[in-house]
Order: C-alpha cells, then structure tokens, then sequence
C-alpha cells in the first residue's frame, strides 16, 4: 500500500474517488405519462344493448344523429353533447359508451383513475394534458371517464391540495372538448362528489339517471348471455325477469355464469353435454341476493331528483351487456 507523505496527497486522492463514483452514477428516471391506446371500436353497437330503449333514443338523435350527419348538423349549428351517465354499481354505463363508440365508428378511449395516476407532483395534470392531445390528434375521439368522482373531486380551500390543480386541469380541458372533436361521457355511482364546476354546460351538457333494469330489460338480458350456451328449448324467461326483480345487470349475469358453470362440472363428472334447465337458473336465481340495497336505491332516487329533474317519471330501461 502507497504511503502518503501528506495530508494534501490523502485529501485529493479521496476527492478525486468521490468524483469518479458521481460521474458514473446513473441519471434518474422520470416518470413518462401515459394514457390508455386509441382504436377504432367495433362490435354490434346499439343492438347488443338490452332494453335502455329511452336513452338509446336520447343519445341516438343528440349524439349519433349528430356525428353521421355531419353537414346537416352543421347548417344547424349542432354539436354533440357531453355526457355524465350516474346511477347503481352494475347497470352498465360503460358497457353503454363502448355501443355508443361502435355505433358511430369512431375512436374510443376508456380511462379510469389508476390510468392517470403519479407519483409525481402535478404529474396528473401533466398526463391529462397529454390524454387531451392524443384525443384530439385521433379526433373524432369518444373519450369515456370511468369512476369521475375521483377525477375530478369537490376543491378543497387547501391551498396545498394537489388535487385542486388536477380539477382545474380538467375544468381547462373539458372547455367545449367537442368543438376539438372530443366527445366526453362519464361515468359514477357518486355525482355529489364531483366539483360543481365541472357540472356546467359547456363541460358536461347532460347529467343521466340509468336505472335499474326493468321486467322487459332483464328478460332480454336472460335471453342475450343464455343465447350461445347450451340450454333445453322450453326455458321460462319472464319467470327468470319476475324473480330477479331488483337485480342490476352484472347480478343477471353472474347468476347465468353460475348455472352455467354447474352444468359444465355435471358434463364433466357424466362424460355427457348435460344442458342448462330451468331448474338450474332458478336454483341459482334463490342463492343470491341483490347487489344493490334497497336503502341504496332509495339514496340513488334522490340524487335523481337533485341532479336530473327533468327525468322525474322517466324510467329508463336497463342496459344489457354483449
């Protein structure tokens, strides 16, 4: 081992090991936004929807009508409305903007709150913006805000709270979005949680009340998800509506997979196709329960009464799924 002969000689051979170690150390990374890939959705549009015959016909001749009449909508200064769809878990609200965007054929992009996520301060705001942009480089876009409650939360008088930037960011993006050719649908089970601000015209044009599915709606649901399983000829759909009363379409569709999945293991344990009976679903249909509490639906009707007045008396029929 080398001796040093001075306190000098020792200080620059440690400085000059501490400046090695930092110019070879490696450079942080930075958190890269990123927002959901666009495509062109395609599927049977409307037609896989069971039931909803209201808001079909609503978003048919405000939204639809709109964006394949281009021209004519233009000589009447028409552009399609944004659309905020609230009501019970399960309903299926986002089942309903991905019809819509197969309807017209346009891109579709479906975002939830994880997507916009950061670790970052105001990396949020960063990624919304750049969500806003590749919208409009794909436009026509459909751009679908899933759970919008916790995008765009009531503002606290807390000047530090990050998210109050993160509701401005989308207060200054949703600003007349369709003249951008951004159309804007949203989604919530919880409308009194967003920021009043975002509620107006202009950013969001039309608050919906989807409701629970009806007798009509959920018999057409039965018929949908149980039309390419194997089942006996003879089965009673409007008894399956009567006894699923109350019941939102995810719960419709979980009980078909359970009758479903009972026949699969039978077929297995007999080495034999065993088909799915009457029986079965309405054994399935006495082992659960609703979803939806009575207390929430009562909680939901006045939120309706709040926030979409002018649907009071309007019953909306209960979406389906594909």
């Amino acid at each position: 081992m080398k001796n040093y002969q001075t306190d000098k000689e020792w200080l620059e051979l440690i400085t000059s090991q501490l400046f090695r170690k930092k110019e070879k150390k490696t450079p942080q990374k930075t958190e890269q936004p990123k927002v959901n890939a666009m495509a062109i959705a395609k599927g049977g549009g409307l037609r896989d929807i069971a039931g909803m015959n209201e808001l079909k016909r609503l978003v048919t001749e405000s939204f639809i009508n709109v964006l394949k009449n281009k021209e004519l909508a233009k000589k009447f200064g028409i552009n399609p409305p944004s659309f905020l769809f609230y009501g019970p878990a399960g309903v299926g609200k986002t089942f309903f903007a991905e019809k819509v965007a197969e309807e017209t054929g346009i891109h579709f992009i479906r975002v939830t709150p994880d997507d916009l996520a950061s670790s970052y301060i105001h990396g949020t705001q960063t990624k919304i913006g750049e969500l806003f942009k590749e919208a409009e480089e794909k436009a026509p876009t459909l751009l679908f805000l899933d759970e919008f409650d916790a995008m765009v939360p009531r503002r606290s008088t807390n000047d530090e709270n990050f998210q109050n930037g993160e509701v401005n960011e989308f207060l200054c993006m949703l600003n007349n979005a369709n003249e951008r050719g951004i159309y804007v649908m949203a989604a919530t089970n919880h409308p009194e949680r967003i920021d009043k601000a975002i509620l107006r015209t202009g950013r969001i044009d039309e608050l919906i009340y989807v409701d629970m599915p009806d007798k009509e709606a959920r018999e057409s649901l039965f018929r949908l998800k149980l039309s390419n399983l194997p089942t006996v000829n003879n089965l009673n759909l409007s008894q399956l509506a009567d006894m699923t009363k109350g019941f939102n379409c995810s719960d419709i569709g979980y009980i078909v997979q359970v009758a479903s999945r009972r026949m699969f293991n039978e077929s297995i344990a007999l080495n034999a196709c065993r088909l799915i009976t009457q029986e079965v679903l309405v054994e399935s249909i006495t082992e659960r329960s609703p979803s939806v509490s009575p207390k929430d639906l009562r909680e939901f009707e006045r939120l309706k009464s709040e926030y979409s007045p002018k649907q009071k008396g309007v019953q909306p029929k209960g979406i389906g799924f594909h």
